[in-house]
């Protein structure tokens, strides 16, 4: 005596899946945009065209940290006229590029279009402080956008 069982399977509803993945890609997708862009670390823009603000970063210094914010805080209003790149002081391209040129650790050196230095400072920098050195080095006389 077999007992058969006529009832159809159940079908699964896949929609609270879908809607589920679809939001964590969401929030996902929103929280990297979110994420600082990162600097080019490529050197050889030096004297290819561009004025160039090189900051010689090492992450264990306060300084450097808050100078690489500021950075980040008028890049977009200078970034048709100035490419900011970090060299790392912690990597062996950094290593060099800080040796070749006599550089310390939070050094910001500024490079003319042609690769003339212009300028090097070792102060700590703000957006403002770092917006009135790039108008004045670069001679850009750009305002805030705030």
């Amino acid at each position: 005596m077999s007992i058969t069982n006529n009832t159809a399977p159940e079908k699964k509803n896949i929609w609270p899946k879908l809607i589920t993945f679809s939001l964590i890609l969401l929030v996902i997708f929103i929280a990297v945009s979110l994420l600082p862009r990162s600097f080019s670390q490529d050197l050889s823009a030096i004297g290819q065209g561009t004025n160039v603000v090189v900051l010689v970063h090492d992450g264990n210094i306060l300084q450097s940290t808050d100078t690489m914010v500021a950075m980040n805080a008028v890049r977009d209003d200078f970034e048709e006229r100035v490419a900011f790149i970090v060299a790392d002081i912690n990597t062996p391209e950094g290593k060099r590029f800080a040796d070749s040129h006599g550089f310390g650790q939070a050094a910001l050196a500024f490079f003319a279009a042609n690769g003339d230095r212009l300028q090097v400072l070792y102060s700590e920098q703000t957006g403002e402080s770092l917006r009135q050195h790039l108008n004045t080095v670069f001679n850009i006389n750009l305002i805030s956008s705030d």
